[in-house]
């Protein structure tokens, strides 16, 4: 490790030139440059340091577990969750209620504006006469050989 540490510092001073200013110059300038690193752009970094690269998990709610006495025995806990999951479906039950009964109520307004227009539109439609121009038209097209 150490060669290659010396080799980099061959390399390094092969490759700094300062030209046209002091000796006392250069070393400042070249001790400068040796120190900084330029690290890569955030961005080219598979994962970043700063940021959750998971979500965390999701868990089932459970009731709390511990060694001292619980105030609400397990049981208790597991029936106010079907209470919950009871009311729940009772609200999207009465949803579905109240959704079909607004599309029947839809359905009822429909039907009845139907039969009002029924009442008002003509029953026979009105046949218009030829042209007489399309009647001689046919008539070339069919004396054509």
């Amino acid at each position: 490790m150490a060669q290659k540490s010396t080799q980099d510092g061959q390399a390094d001073d092969l490759f700094i030139v300062f030209e046209g200013s002091s000796s006392e110059d250069g070393s400042h300038a070249r001790q400068l440059w040796k120190s900084i690193a330029l690290l890569p752009p955030p961005e080219s970094r598979l994962a970043s340091a700063d940021i959750r690269q998971r979500l965390p998990v999701a868990r089932p709610q459970r009731c709390r577990t511990s060694n001292v006495d619980d105030p609400v025995p397990r049981t208790v806990c597991r029936e106010w969750q079907r209470e919950d999951e009871r009311r729940l479906y009772q609200a999207m039950a009465d949803q579905k209620k109240e959704v079909v009964a607004m599309l029947g109520r839809q359905r009822q307004q429909r039907v009845q504006k139907e039969r009002l227009t029924a009442a008002v539109r003509p029953k026979n439609k009105m046949v218009e006469p030829p042209d007489p121009e399309t009647e001689l038209d046919k008539e070339l097209v069919r004396q054509l050989p």
